[in-house]
């Protein structure tokens, strides 16, 4: 194929992340990915049987929205890759290794929300140790790929 490997995940980052943004919607609309029972003005309440059925989602309880919670979360991400990237990518892999480090972090945050039954590795959810394993990764990943790939060329600024 002979495409440049870190190049290439740093295209690919800001569209997973507006991917996850579509795709959190989609879990909200479904009612899966629910969150633990909430008092907070903001609860989601779901009625559908539909979603008890297929997920078991606790019908007319008012739940924290952590699709709602990581769609913004991801939203953000978008946001400071794109800003990131129009400043210049210093070296190649900044972009993708950037977006794991604050993917495992909001992830790690939102899952203390949710409700809905997933794994455990200890105390912690499957996603949660994942997370604690990804963003040192990704910080390790930051430190050497910005001492070990050269720095990218910068990009010449059109006029306004």
């Amino acid at each position: 194929m002979g495409l440049p490997l870190w190049t290439t995940t740093d295209v690919f980052a800001p569209g997973i992340a507006l991917g996850h943004v579509v795709g959190r919607f989609g879990c909200l609309f479904a009612g899966c990915c629910y969150g633990r029972p909430t008092k907070l003005p903001w609860g989601i309440t779901f009625s559908d049987p539909f979603a008890a059925a297929n997920v078991g989602t606790p019908l007319g309880v008012a739940l924290h929205p952590t699709q709602i919670y990581e769609a913004g979360a991801e939203l953000l991400i978008l946001g400071v890759l794109l800003w990131t990237e129009r400043k210049g990518r210093s070296f190649a892999g900044r972009t993708f290794w950037l977006y794991m480090f604050l993917y495992a972090v909001s992830r790690f945050v939102i899952e203390f929300y949710r409700g809905d039954e997933r794994g455990t590795v200890g105390m912690f959810s499957t996603s949660q140790f994942i997370s604690i394993v990804l963003a040192p990764l990704a910080i390790v990943m930051l430190v050497w790929l910005s001492r070990v790939v050269a720095p990218e060329p910068k990009r010449a600024r059109k006029a306004a």
